[in-house]
């Protein structure tokens, strides 16, 4: 076949060119009457050319499933330390993919995050890991994660060289949120310092857009959004970030008047994480320290899958 491509008359050539038909995808996609009035070659040639440039030319198709699989395999996932969670997100969190962690308010989002980033930032051996923290409601406490640290039997050294290793940034807006990660972006390729930079904690964003809630342009706090789930996206994978962002569990009513639970921020940040967790009191009436982590949505993981954990002094366990 391909010696039949190189001897094909010039004049063929000259009348597919004329017809605006100058590559490949042009061919494929043209009309096969089309072809046979331009070309004026056989139909049987004519399909067997098509059939020869999608073999040769077109990508392979892979299941969503089978290709998550397969990243999985090649990175190896950042163990939070929290055994209920590692067990649903089969080991830990995955480099270059955005998490949600959503719930209700007071329901330990903060408390879990605050336990990943001790956990992360004092595993031991030679490949020790940076963690980045935004805080935009002013929930983080270093004092309340030297004290994880020391109740997960961590000695005062190790607990100090945790400490350092993450990076706490303060945040009261939008702007400076998308300011940061652009920064971020910036110097992780051009300093050494942030070369273990390995997960990224964002708590939370409804802290902040809600602020635009009342804004004279509705599309400013939309474009924002758009803009960081761009950024984001890039952080983690082109760096291999594990990124876990909070979001808020809210309560509305469907066409059919029925109440739906979901993720705050709306229909604009609803395809940006990878992973989407649900952490919740067993009951309405707990208030009890155990938490229900559940899969919300997961193009890799089983959709409802759910592990309980406990609300302790060394954090979420």
């Amino acid at each position: 076949m391909i010696e039949f491509l190189r001897d094909l008359p010039a004049y063929v050539v000259k009348m597919l060119l004329k017809n605006r038909i100058g590559t490949v995808y042009d061919f494929v996609r043209a009309d096969t009457d089309r072809l046979l009035r331009i070309t004026n070659l056989s139909f049987e040639v004519l399909s067997a050319i098509k059939r020869d440039f999608m073999t040769r030319f077109s990508g392979t198709t892979v299941r969503v499933g089978e290709y998550f699989q397969y990243l999985g395999e090649l990175i190896d996932p950042i163990p939070t330390g929290v055994r209920g969670l590692d067990a649903l997100l089969r080991g830990g969190l995955l480099p270059g993919h955005v998490l949600e962690v959503f719930g209700e308010p007071a329901c330990g989002k903060s408390q879990l995050c605050m336990t990943i980033a001790a956990n992360v930032a004092s595993r031991g051996g030679a490949d020790p890991v940076d963690v980045f923290y935004v805080d935009t409601k002013c929930d983080f406490s270093a004092s309340r994660v030297q004290s994880m640290l020391l109740a997960g039997k961590c000695s005062e050294e190790d607990a100090r060289e945790a400490m350092q290793r993450i990076k706490v940034e303060r945040i009261h807006s939008p702007e400076h949120l998308l300011g940061t990660v652009e920064e971020l972006l910036a110097q992780i390729d051009q300093e050494e310092r942030f070369g273990r930079f390995r997960v990224l904690l964002v708590d939370s964003l409804p802290a902040l857009w809600y602020a635009h809630h009342n804004s004279s342009s509705s599309c400013y706090p939309v474009g924002m959004l758009t803009s960081l789930a761009g950024l984001l996206r890039k952080l983690s994978s082109e760096n291999m970030i594990a990124v876990v962002v909070v979001n808020l569990r809210i309560v509305s009513t469907d066409s059919g008047q029925q109440r739906v639970t979901q993720p705050a921020l709306g229909r604009y940040w609803e395809m940006v994480p990878t992973t989407r967790l649900l952490m919740s009191r067993l009951d309405s009436g707990d208030k009890g320290q155990n938490r229900l982590i559940s899969i919300s949505k997961c193009n890799y993981l089983k959709t409802d899958d759910r592990q309980m954990v406990t609300l302790s002094e060394r954090g979420v366990v």
